[in-house]
């Protein structure tokens, strides 16, 4: 037997991934719950090198792999999806249909994309990942259909706010004059 067949792994052994640690690091990491830490490394296992953008994993799948209920479940994906780790690429479906294979019922599950990796299907990037997660704060929900954003704590205010202060204290004023003046 040649030194290159006994380097080569066996199929069963499976491939390697690894997590950064600057990732790790990130705020958005540091305050995911236990549930999204384990979706996260179970959605990254799928990764082959060539399918961000189309990792599939549901629910279903999701619950038997972290062995715990579709509540949890269902709030990892959210909260993974609220701090930027992944993005859904194609939303799943039960538009269930009749498989040529026997009569078969097929579904889809969700498709789903590492925004800390580039792009793969269904086009090809060259540049990194989108890495959205860097800029989540706590209290800061990245999640399209929730555009809650923190509050402006410091820095000059903008001329809405002066303008809306300069009006309340001017009703203030007039206020406390008209009482005064009776």
């Amino acid at each position: 037997m040649s030194k290159r067949q006994e380097r080569r792994r066996s199929e069963g052994e499976g491939h390697f991934f690894q997590m950064y640690e600057w990732l790790m690091r990130t705020p958005a990491w540091q305050h995911a719950t236990v549930y999204e830490r384990s979706l996260y490394l179970e959605i990254k296992r799928r990764y082959n090198g060539r399918n961000n953008g189309d990792i599939s994993l549901s629910h279903r799948e999701a619950e038997a792999l972290l062995d715990c209920s579709n509540t949890a479940v269902e709030k990892a994906f959210k909260g993974l999806q609220c701090k930027g780790f992944i993005k859904p690429q194609q939303k799943g479906s039960f538009d269930w249909k009749i498989n040529g294979n026997g009569g078969r019922h097929q579904g889809r599950a969700t498709r789903w994309r590492l925004t800390e990796l580039p792009q793969d299907l269904p086009s090809r990037e060259l540049a990194g990942g989108t890495k959205e997660f860097m800029k989540w704060a706590p209290g800061f929900d990245l999640s399209e259909k929730t555009a809650a954003r923190p509050q402006r704590t410091n820095g000059p205010l903008t001329t809405d706010h002066s303008e809306n202060m300069a009006r309340s204290q001017r009703t203030i004023e007039d206020g406390v004059t008209a009482h005064v003046g009776r």
